[in-house]
């Protein structure tokens, strides 16, 4: 009995170490070419959501210009190693908002070989995403409020990492910016992305660095209003026009 018990204890506590929502993190790494043809890597991290976009921080993936190349790197099962997933491409930029929207695209193994098309990591990816697409709790950004995000472990897997929001304000610049495109919760719920911080900007949440589920959502449905950027993309297509109402 005390086995089973301890069993139970063990499963549960993974659980809590495990959210489902660790299972939508990427990692991205962006190459840019200096204007002395030297190589630059930028390490960062995004959120996969629906109709296979992913979001990150626009540094990340846009510095004057676009990066050279982009690879996504991500954990196919909970606890298991972080590998190759695919090379992607930007759709949409907003250095202001300090947020920018990939497609992901040439799939490979996880050892970064591209693969022949079609493939079953492409296919798997369409079906395995963080849906965003609700309306969001806007959660005020109360010092007293415990975010979660995930915690990389020497590229061995992701882990979460529990944190008061004032505490998290007190994390050095320069680790926030090696943290940029890093998806916020509390507990299960949405908060938003971590992104450069805005001194001057009117908006609390970018002067904090916290773009928030509102804010992202409503960036993606003016777009897919006004523009061609997420054309086919049925689930925005279908939740856009309530959400603007």
């Amino acid at each position: 009995m005390m086995r089973i018990v301890l069993f139970l204890l063990l499963a549960l506590n993974a659980y809590a170490e495990y959210p489902q929502w660790l299972k939508y993190g990427i990692k991205v790494i962006s190459e840019f070419k200096s204007p002395k043809g030297t190589q630059k890597y930028v390490e960062g991290y995004g959120l996969i959501i629906n109709d296979g976009l992913i979001l990150t921080s626009s540094r990340n993936v846009y510095r004057d210009k676009k990066a050279e190349e982009i690879t996504l790197y991500h954990t196919e099962m909970l606890g298991e190693p972080i590998a190759c997933l695919s090379h992607a491409r930007i759709l949409a930029v907003d250095d202001n908002l300090d947020l920018a929207v990939l497609e992901a695209e040439r799939f490979t193994d996880i050892y970064c070989n591209i693969l022949p098309e079609p493939n079953l990591r492409e296919e798997n990816f369409a079906k395995v995403y963080f849906n965003l697409l609700f309306a969001p709790l806007d959660l005020p950004l109360d010092e007293r409020l415990e975010i979660s995000y995930f915690k990389e472990q020497d590229w061995s897997q992701f882990s979460r990492q529990r944190i008061a929001l004032k505490d998290f304000l007190k994390i050095s610049d320069k680790e926030r910016e090696a943290m940029l495109g890093m998806p916020l919760f509390v507990e299960d719920e949405f908060l938003g992305l971590d992104v450069r911080k805005t001194s001057g900007s009117k908006n609390k949440g970018l002067q904090i660095g916290i773009l928030t589920h509102s804010e992202i959502l409503e960036f993606l449905c003016k777009l897919e209003s006004e523009t061609s950027v997420f054309k086919n993309r049925r689930e925005l297509d279908s939740f856009c026009p309530k959400f603007l109402e």
